[in-house]
């Protein structure tokens, strides 16, 4: 179950793909049972006191510390059996996971062991699967801990403890449909999300039909975090009404990072004029230094949508 460990930068939500070798089929389904572990007869002897090693084993630091150590001594498994996922995924109605680029797609419904995400996870975008809005909540028990490079989640609906613990160290995220609650059950604002993935760099977020998490005010507390100039892409889909442009086009135009801006349908007409002037003004102009938005409505003209689309093209930006 040794792999090598991905330390390189997060990819794209927009483009998070499997892992796949070059002999690898999608449909290869590696049996749970190669994963069971039988602990060992022996005793171990080691240099360092029973209580130094067992607190060692109970709390490895990193993924890739713990496979140093499960590795060199089978003691460190037997007594904190965890399994390292590289790729964890919802396909056929099952969850499953790639441990390597040269294993993949082992059912995990009867391995017996806990879990420890450290790659990528894509939960929601399989079409032979229906899915529960609490598939992830459900199967949160059996993660030791989440490391998840690129986060995928559709239609979800989670706590914010689980949320924090899903996404402690993302640094892409992709949602749809997505709804974060408080305690009290009550669904956080869109910026309060925000605010709690302070490492994500690359957001891909579609707001749900008739979303509450957007007010007047939402734009202006997003500003207030210091997270949000650090982000590189910034992707925004079926924005609604209360999303205040105007403040964030002049943030936009600060920025150095790709921001992405679809607004719902049903815009009030003046709400569209505003969107025309913003969207007027990126046609025309002729020099940035910032790299122009992608902004559109679906009552948008066609030929606009065209001509902003080949602004964005030329300075960087392939919406």
């Amino acid at each position: 179950m040794d792999t090598p460990e991905s330390e390189g930068p997060a990819s794209s939500p927009s483009t998070l793909k499997r892992k796949r070798s070059a002999s690898g089929d999608a449909s290869d389904v590696i049996c749970a049972k190669r994963l069971r572990f039988i602990a060992p007869n022996r005793r171990y002897d080691f240099d360092f006191p029973n209580s130094v090693i067992y607190y060692v084993a109970k709390n490895p630091t990193s993924a890739k510390l713990y496979k140093k150590l499960i590795k060199a001594c089978r003691y460190f498994f037997w007594k904190n059996p965890i399994l390292i996922i590289d790729f964890l995924i919802y396909e056929n109605n099952e969850m499953k996971a790639d441990f390597s680029e040269s294993e993949q797609d082992i059912c995990l419904k009867n391995v017996p062991y806990k879990f420890w995400v450290s790659g990528d996870c894509d939960i929601g975008i399989d079409a032979n699967s229906s899915y529960t809005n609490d598939l992830v909540s459900s199967f949160l028990p059996r993660i030791y801990r989440c490391e998840i490079n690129v986060l995928a989640l559709l239609d979800q609906k989670l706590t914010t403890d689980e949320f924090l613990f899903v996404t402690a160290k993302t640094r892409g995220f992709n949602s749809y449909d997505l709804t974060v609650v408080n305690r009290d059950g009550k669904e956080i604002a869109f910026e309060k999300l925000v605010e709690l993935i302070p490492e994500v760099y690359y957001l891909d977020y579609t707001f749900k039909d008739d979303d509450k998490t957007v007010t007047v005010e939402s734009v202006k507390e997003l500003l207030k975090l210091p997270s949000l100039p650090n982000f590189r892409a910034f992707r925004l889909f079926n924005v609604p009404e209360a999303f205040d442009i105007e403040t964030f086009f002049a943030h936009i135009k600060k920025s150095k990072g790709i921001f992405q801006l679809e607004f719902a349908g049903a815009l009030s007409v003046d709400y569209q004029s505003r969107l025309e002037a913003i969207i007027d003004e990126l046609i025309e102009t002729r020099t940035f230094d910032y790299i122009p938005p992608f902004i559109s409505y679906p009552e948008m003209d066609d030929e606009k949508s065209r001509k902003l689309s080949e602004v964005c093209r030329e300075h960087g930006f392939l919406p």
